[in-house]
């Protein structure tokens, strides 16, 4: 009975191969789990959530990782769709102004086939080159720049139109081209001139902004721009008032070529110097993080251009972002920033006799605003009257523009304060005085002065040494480092300091007592050094620098024109 079982074991034990063969090993051997497909959000969280066990190191790298990752999607699709909506805006702004460009073209033609204009090639395709200048009707030193640059680019390209955008709604375009004609003996091709008025000027108006002053008037400047391009697309972007946070918009929207030409930058290095980290942390930080909104901005034009080298050096410094594009897109060195100094009327006025006596007359020319410290150069001429060499012949003359009513106070309360100095009698205001005027002042005064702290130009004091007069001015800015400058190594002028500058110097009660008391001999010679340091100022100066400069914006402007064409932008 038993043997049955017996065989049963052998054949099975017999079955079995020998140990260490292959077919033993297939024969006791599992086969292999398939691992199923992991989702996707499994395999993301297993990439992104690393283990317990994890280094730091590990998990730091991943999370960085996802962080670049994440940020690089977030750029590059906001970029994509940022230059979508601006192609699409622009190209609606480019429709909505069509008609007026119509007009406006079309009026330029019929003056030239009524002989009023002059083209080179009538059938060249005019360009319109803004000016965006909301205060053009002021009169100052800054619309001296802007009416010189259009006189210049009308009879250097006649197949141009000049669009300015101004904010004066108070007044027509016949009153100011006549303005500009009295005021800085320039005559327009008022054919080739089109005045576009913008209502939202009051935007960009310091007394809107009570606080954040800066950060409001450069948020105020957008919509302002805005409803400029609306009312008429420029083919040529110039800013001649320093309003940079108008380059973006200007840029993203239209692809036009943007020119810069800065009076005064809107932040700049001397600011940071007046802050005290301790007690004025806060405001140290408003101003820093301006300055980058102000840098990015900057980026934008093209062309830069600065009134002095003190402008030139702060701009340098703040406009940081615009050098570096320009080093990694390798642009040519004439973009460049560039020094252009303001037009100044030096040939007539080089004219007026200088080796005679001249009445004891301390004359100031410049626009009736707070920061042109006319209240400074009031106190000083009442000391000055308290000193010995005062016989009580000297008088002041205070000559300037305004703009506004609050313009109009600040002219009211310098009447008062010259009333309690006791100095009204020697003291005259003239307002919105015509070119003739001030000539004459100028062909009679013995001194000139400017108050005006970091003056970043000073025309009316390239004004006085070409007429020859005595300059007196701060120790700051423009006037001491382009205009009040030795010749020959001698002096043309006086340079003074405050009760609040931090240096040492004397007073302007004290520099013009000595500029008044000079002998007559001595007097001549700086007269005629200051006639000669005026030399450099001259309007074809300034009209040959800036034609160079416009040349490159109309190659530009060709260039982006046909870049446009070729998109489908425009036909």
């Amino acid at each position: 009975m038993n043997q049955p079982l017996r065989t049963a074991t052998t054949i099975a034990t017999s079955a079995m191969p020998p140990t260490g063969t292959s077919d033993y090993s297939r024969v006791t051997s599992l086969p292999k789990p398939i691992s199923p497909r992991l989702p996707l959000k499994d395999i993301l969280y297993r990439t992104f959530m690393p283990s317990p066990n994890a280094k730091l190191s590990r998990t730091l790298m991943v999370y960085t990782c996802l962080f670049l990752i994440c940020a690089t999607s977030v750029i590059v699709s906001t970029y994509l769709f940022w230059k979508t909506v601006s192609a699409i805006i622009g190209a609606r702004l480019r429709r909505r102004s069509e008609r007026i460009r119509r007009v406006i073209i079309q009026n330029y033609f019929d003056s030239i086939e009524d002989g009023a204009s002059k083209a080179k090639n009538p059938d060249e395709r005019p360009i319109l080159i803004g000016f965006f200048h909301p205060y053009c009707n002021a009169g100052g030193g800054g619309e001296r720049v802007l009416w010189a640059a259009v006189d210049a680019t009308q009879r250097e390209h006649p197949n141009t139109i000049c669009v300015i955008y101004t904010g004066d709604i108070d007044v027509s375009k016949d009153e100011i081209m006549q303005k500009v004609k009295q005021r800085f003996e320039i005559e327009l091709d008022e054919n080739r001139v089109f005045i576009v008025f913008l209502l939202k000027r009051g935007l960009v108006d310091a007394s809107r902004w009570p606080r954040f002053t800066l950060l409001g008037q450069a948020m105020g400047s957008v919509p302002l721009v805005y409803e400029a391009i609306s009312k008429l697309a420029p083919d040529i972007f110039v800013d001649t008032m320093g309003y940079a946070f108008t380059y973006p918009i200007v840029s993203m929207l239209l692809n036009i070529p943007i020119a810069a030409y800065v009076h005064y930058p809107m932040i700049s290095t001397d600011m940071f110097g007046q802050l005290s980290l301790i007690t004025q942390l806060p405001k140290y930080i408003y101003w820093r993080v301006f300055a980058l909104m102000y840098a990015y901005a900057g980026m934008f034009a093209d062309i830069v251009m600065a009134n002095g080298t003190w402008t030139y050096n702060h701009i340098q410094r703040v406009w940081w972002i615009n050098k570096i594009v320009n080093l990694a897109l390798d642009r040519s060195k004439k973009l460049d920033f560039m020094v252009l100094y303001p037009p100044c009327s030096t040939k007539a006025l080089q004219e007026l006799p200088v080796d005679k006596p001249r009445q004891p007359v301390v004359l100031s020319i410049a626009q009736f605003r707070p920061e042109k410290r006319h209240e400074v150069i009031l106190e000083q001429f009442a000391k000055y009257t308290q000193t010995a060499n005062d016989d009580g012949s000297a008088t002041m003359v205070l000559i300037g523009s305004v703009r506004d009513d609050r313009d109009r106070k600040h002219v009211y309360d310098l009447r008062i304060l010259a009333r309690e100095l006791g100095i009204i009698e020697r003291v005259e205001f003239i307002l919105e005085a015509t070119w003739d005027e001030i000539k004459r002042y100028l062909a009679t005064a013995s001194v000139g002065v400017n108050a005006m702290w970091n003056e970043h130009f000073g025309i009316g004091v390239v004004e006085y040494m070409a007429a020859g007069l005595i300059p007196v001015v701060h120790n700051s800015g423009g006037p001491k480092l382009d205009i009040v400058v030795k010749v020959d190594g001698l002096p043309t002028g006086f340079h003074f300091v405050t009760d609040k500058d931090k240096e040492e110097g004397e007073q302007m009660a004290e520099a013009l007592d000595r500029a008044l008391s000079l002998p007559l001999e001595e007097a001549v010679a700086y007269r005629q050094r200051a006639q000669r340091a005026a030399d450099r100022f001259s309007v074809e100066n300034f009209e040959v620098k800036w034609l160079e400069r416009l040349r490159i914006l109309l190659m530009l402007e060709q260039y982006r024109h046909m870049d446009r064409i070729s998109r489908g932008f425009i036909s």
